[in-house]
């Protein structure tokens, strides 16, 4: 029996300044029974150009060139057509380690296991790493306990890129609509579906801080609500399956509607209707925040943000602020 195949998606949108680096790190896998699914979603750089030159000294590599569409679109896309055991996700914008998918097949194929993570690094757009972020290697059982260990956020990230897949995992599952937490949404699905999780503590995954990515852009109330929304439909998912799994959702979605409120008091323009839906929304979920969900943040600065919010959200901003000016001061 041959090695498995792995498909690796890479969405790309406008991303020539990192893409030659993204691709060549990915080409470079010491693991060589790769799939490499190119979708170009709509760029308007030389990004079209840059993955046809890569096309042809590969032959790995398939190139998809669709309208723009939001890299949900893009990953579906790239999942109706991939063909490989495994599936992972690298962005546009960031690169790996050579070693990565080697390591990573290698623990999916001994550990007989659905989904395997490992540590990552941030680094600037210079590609200097800023920070570490390593997990513990831990090996998980079981829908639920996979399941609670990613909703609680324990030795776990929400990203996808970090990751790889059972490709069944997808069966009759792609990427939300939503422009926001996309990432997120997918992994509670897959999670519920999930019957053996493996964390390898190193870090094989590089994030680039690219100021023209998405969650870096102007704050855009309409589309950042997305984030609310989809951890909204998360939670009705798990109320009829898990619902002591609610209780960290809720506290999600209760952590960016102080985020989103802040933001929006920071803009100028007419916001009142924007920040009556937000306290809303937090009025219905806060009270679900309980049990260990509580316990994560019972004394921590977001709980006391928290219950000023549900006292007076001017009362909260007037915190936020001091505390804003404290740390600039530092």
């Amino acid at each position: 029996m041959g090695s498995p195949k792995v498909s690796i998606i890479i969405p790309i949108y406008n991303s020539e300044e990192f893409l030659d680096k993204c691709i060549k790190s990915v080409i470079n896998q010491t693991y060589s029974n790769l799939e490499i699914i190119l979708v170009n979603d709509g760029s308007t750089d030389k990004s079209l150009e840059i993955c046809r030159k890569f096309k042809k000294i590969d032959s790995r590599i398939i190139l998809i060139d669709k309208e723009n569409g939001g890299v949900s679109t893009a990953r579906n896309t790239g999942l109706d057509i991939a063909t490989g055991d495994y599936i992972g996700f690298v962005d546009s914008d960031d690169f790996i380690s050579n070693k990565m998918y080697q390591k990573m097949i290698e623990s999916m194929i001994q550990n007989n296991s659905d989904v395997v993570e490992c540590g990552y690094f941030t680094c600037d757009s210079k590609y200097k790493n800023i920070k570490i972020h390593e997990l513990r290697d831990s090996i998980i059982d079981g829908e639920y306990q996979c399941s609670y260990m990613y909703l609680s956020k324990t030795n776990t990230t929400n990203y996808n890129v970090n990751k790889l897949y059972k490709k069944s995992l997808f069966d009759h599952l792609r990427y939300p609509g939503y422009k926001f937490s996309e990432d997120y949404w997918v992994n509670t699905k897959i999670f519920f579906k999930c019957q053996r999780k493996v964390t390898l503590k190193e870090c094989f995954y590089y994030y680039v801080m690219n100021d023209q990515s998405a969650v870096r852009k102007d704050f855009e109330y309409n589309k950042r609500i997305d984030t609310i929304k989809a951890a909204q439909d998360l939670y009705e998912f798990h109320y009829h399956r898990y619902p002591d799994l609610c209780p960290f959702i809720a506290l999600y979605i209760c952590g960016y509607v102080l985020t989103f409120y802040f933001n929006l008091n920071m803009n100028t323009t007419n916001n009142k209707i924007y920040k009556q839906e937000l306290r809303e929304i937090f009025k219905k979920y806060f009270p679900e925040i309980k049990n260990e969900a509580l316990g994560q943040i019972k004394f921590k600065g977001l709980y006391i943000y928290m219950l000023a919010f549900k006292f007076n959200p001017k009362f909260y901003l007037i915190l936020k602020n001091i505390y804003r000016k404290l740390s600039l001061s530092l």
